[in-house]
């Protein structure tokens, strides 16, 4: 089996530097603001077939988990 990174969905990780128009574009596109593109074993493209405000949800939620400033 193959192990993949975990990325830190917390402000810790990379999600602190993305906007909230970024997050959705990313999901939409499954590039990253730093020109990325996620690989097609992690759902993106699941999510990325919601819509802007729906993600913008799951943004604002992830900006309250603990483990970053």
């Amino acid at each position: 089996a193959v192990s993949l990174p975990v990325p830190n969905l917390t402000l810790a990780g990379e999600l602190n530097t993305w906007t909230a128009e970024q997050f959705p574009t990313t999901l939409h596109t499954g590039v990253t603001p730093t020109g990325r593109q996620l690989i097609d074993d992690m759902p993106w493209k699941l999510y990325g077939n919601m819509t802007d405000d729906d993600l913008t949800a799951i943004y604002n939620y992830l900006h309250t988990l603990p483990g970053g400033n």
